[in-house]
This record gives structure tokens, sequence and C-alpha cells, in this order.
């Protein structure tokens, strides 16, 4: 089924409650959830009321593969899912009945009863205005995923971590509950591995990596030193663990008011790689099921959130990348659609970064449907956004003509604002100077009217030119 763009996500839960109706199913079971991470790998979105947080006030771990939900609860989820709330999953019932969520308003609904099932759902989905149609088989069948296969988390693996532990002292334990969410628990001592080990969630893929460090200054060094993207994990003096970021190269600095890395006693830190052909961890399985058989599928087929990391990570500050503005306007700003497979509304556009001269409509310079040619700024990881420039890799006009002015010389210009403490005069195109006061001895000034005016002063760091009117040089036209 396909809505219309107008059309919401809660027209498509309403026609998946009729189809959970019509199949009399009770409980919905969740496979392959992903956080933060299916449709953009963000630290915004999944904590809303309808997502996983609002599912599972509290502690949203309990978001996890094989998880059983009641039906009402699992409809929540999925229109969570349809609002791209940061959140991902496969819903089924049994092995008859399953809801698919796509990722451009689609919903695959599947179900094995036999000749013309589901009729009074369909009915109630073209009801909806939907159009609903059959299809040969959901792309999102857990048949077609690429999945990762890890060794089961048994009794072998637990020795060697308690062997780990001894060894080093201590160790990280990450545990990803759902794709991009995790936990982590610091590991030091045999007590520690046991009571951890009771709380994973089931199929769960526990990692194994060397234990944070009390040394700040080396992780800030690592940070700023980094040529790939790393996780900055963090443990408090309490023990717990504030959420994991994106260690971006302004973390590793000291010298701000609140570090991103803060100092003091029993504070720990260090870095995990993000990217999966960059983790080498220390172990890695998967927990199987209370009956010892691991049934858990971990994806590994390309999503957008991995196609938007790549982008993300191949760019650096000065690169120049391409684009289109696109349709959706932000209050300082406008989105750019990159020249790249994953590049939509990766680009943001600011309006100081837009041109040199002045303008008085974003029309003039970023209309939506414009190819932009810009220099990247900044990478945003916890916006998964990228600072355009436009105006960087055209020449400064008013620095190019400000080095040719000298104190006296005179000049013609066009008034061009009025304001309670002088005028701005346009000496150039792009240019602006500042005539400061009342017009004594003249006539009142008027917006687009020719005027003559002298230099009185330069000022190159401040980028503002002060002018002047000479004696016998008044006339407004």
């Amino acid at each position: 089924m396909r809505t219309a763009p107008a059309r919401t996500a809660a027209v498509l839960s309403d026609a998946a409650a009729g189809f959970v109706r019509e199949v009399g199913a009770e409980r919905l079971v969740i496979g392959s959830p992903t956080v933060k991470g299916f449709f953009s790998f963000s630290t915004r979105g999944s904590g809303g009321p309808d997502g996983p947080a609002g599912v599972f006030p509290g502690d949203p771990t309990g978001f996890h593969d094989g998880a059983t939900l009641p039906a009402a609860a699992g409809l929540t989820l999925l229109r969570a899912v349809l609002q791209r709330e940061g959140a991902w999953c496969r819903l089924r019932a049994g092995r008859r009945f399953f809801l698919h969520p796509g990722h451009r308003d689609d919903l695959f609904v599947g179900f094995d009863g036999g000749a013309g099932p589901l009729r009074a759902a369909l009915a109630g989905a073209r009801s909806l205005g939907l159009f609903a149609e059959k299809a040969g088989r959901s792309p999102y069948d857990p048949a077609l995923d690429e999945t990762d296969v890890r060794p089961s988390a048994d009794g072998v693996f637990w020795t060697a971590v308690h062997c780990l532990v001894a060894e080093r002292e201590a160790v990280l334990l990450e545990e990803e509950y759902a794709v991009h969410g995790r936990r982590w628990h610091r590991l030091a001592t045999e007590a520690a591995v046991t009571a951890v080990r009771r709380r994973l969630v089931p199929r769960a893929p526990p990692a194994v990596w060397p234990d944070l460090t009390e040394d700040i200054e080396a992780v800030r060094a690592e940070i700023r030193a980094g040529s790939h993207p790393h996780l900055l994990v963090r443990q408090e003096a309490d023990g717990t663990f504030p959420a994991e970021r994106v260690a971006e190269p302004w973390m590793g600095r000291a010298d701000g008011p609140h570090p991103a890395v803060p100092t003091g006693p029993g504070r720990r830190a260090g870095l995990v790689p993000l990217q999966p052909v960059h983790r080498r961890p220390l172990l890695a399985a998967v927990l199987p099921d209370a009956d010892g058989i691991v049934r858990a599928r971990w994806r590994t087929n390309p999503t957008p959130a991995a196609g938007r990391r790549a982008l993300l990570a191949g760019l650096r500050i000065g690169d120049v990348v391409t684009g289109t503005v696109a349709g959706d306007l932000d209050d300082v700003g406008v989105h750019v659609d990159l020249d790249h497979p994953s590049g939509r509304s990766v680009g943001f556009l600011r309006v100081p970064e837009m041109s040199w001269t002045y303008f008085d409509s974003l029309d003039e310079v970023a209309p939506p449907g414009r190819r932009i040619r810009a220099q990247v700024l900044d990478v945003d990881w916890a916006r998964e956004r990228v600072g355009l420039s436009v105006k960087a890799l055209q020449p400064d006009p008013w620095r190019l003509f400000a080095d040719s002015l000298r104190p006296g010389a005179e000049l013609p210009g066009t008034v061009v604002r009025l304001v309670p403490f002088g005028t701005f005069v346009r000496v150039a195109p792009g240019v602006e100077g500042w005539v400061h006061g009342p017009w004594s001895d003249s006539p009142a000034p008027v917006v687009g009217a020719p005027v003559r005016v002298i230099v009185l002063a330069v000022d190159r760091p401040r980028r503002r030119i002060t002018l002047g009117l000479p004696a016998d040089a008044c006339d407004y036209g």
C-alpha cells in the first residue's frame, strides 16, 4: 500500500489495526529492531511519546528482537516507525501474519490464510484512501536479509570474558539491545561479570572492548587525531554511563566552559569504532534463547542510515560538494540535497553563507531547485548535517574593494537603508558603507537616490567602511 504525500502515518496505522483485528492477533512480536538509525543516525527522534521510550517507559531495552507486545502497544510502535520517529522494526504474529513498514510511506502486510484473506481489512484500507495492491514478496522479508554470523555467547564465551577481566583487571562490555541502541557495562570483578550476564537483553550481541581510562587527556588527544568515526563512551564517578556520542574534533578541546570529556576523580572515557569495517573487539558473540538456540537476526545489508554515515565519514572541512536546494526551508537557512545516493537534506546552507551581497529574500539566492556548489564548513554527526558555504568559493567583494580604498577618496553611491543612527550607502556591488548621524544642511535622503560620499575610515577586522558627505556633493537627483 502507498499513501499520497499528504497522507499521515495515522492513516496507515489505522489500516494496520484493521488487519490485526481481522486475523485476531492479540500479541505482536518485534523483529530486527533499530533505533536512531534506519532513517537517520541522529540523537533526535526516538524519545518521543510514540517512540520506543513511550512504549517502554523507563527502560527502552524492552525494544529488542523477539520481544512480545500486546497488539495495541505494537500498533503504537508501528505508528512511530511510520512517522519516522527514529525507530524501525518488523512486527509479526506467529508464522502467519506480518507487518513490514517501508521507508517511503509503504506498509507491507502478509498473511498465509489461503485464497481471498483479509477482505474486510483491505476494504477498510481503501476506504481510508489508501492504494492497496498485491506484491509478490515483501522487500523486508527476513529471508532476504544479509545477516551477521557470530558465535553463541555460551559458557566458552563467558569463560573467556572472565579470563580477560583477570588479565586486564577490567574490560568494557557493549550490549546492543537494538541496532544503534546500546548499553555499556564496565566489568572489573567476577561478580560483576555474573551480575551483568543476568541482566543482558535476550538476543543481544555482546562485544568486549579494552577498559575505559582515567587519562582523559589521552582520550582528548585520540579524538583530535581520529582518522575515522568513533563513539565516545564516558563513565561518571557514580558508575553510570551518559549516552554515547559520535566523537567530533571539538570534543578533544579542554578550554571550553563545559568540556565534552570532563575530568575528575572516578571519571573514565574511551573510544569505540563506529563503522563495522573498523570494529575489532576483543570478543564478540550473540546471546542464545533460553533453550540455547541462537535465533537473533542482525542485518548487515545496507540501510539508509549506513549510507548517510558513510557520506558523513567521507567528508572533511574544506571539501567542495554540489547539490540542489530542497523545498523545505528553515528559519535560518535552507536544506540541500547533496549529489550522493544518501545525500537527501544532509546539507544545510545558512543565510550568512549564501552570498556576499545583501538580499531581501531567500528566493533571490537559494530558491528550491537551484543547483549550488559549496564548501563544507563542518560535519555535525548529532544532527546528521553538513554545514555549507556558497560564498566561501567566491571572492570577497568587500575585501577586494576595501583594499583599494584610501581615506579621503570620493565615491559615487546609492542610498540602500535608512536607520535611526545613520544611512547605509552602496558604493560597489556587495559593498556598503555607513554615514553616521543626520544629514545636516541637506535634503532628507531617499532609498535608491544617488549620492556622492567620501571615505573617512576603513575598519578591516570589523568589515566596516565609515563614510561622510563632501560639502559640494549633496545632489540626490
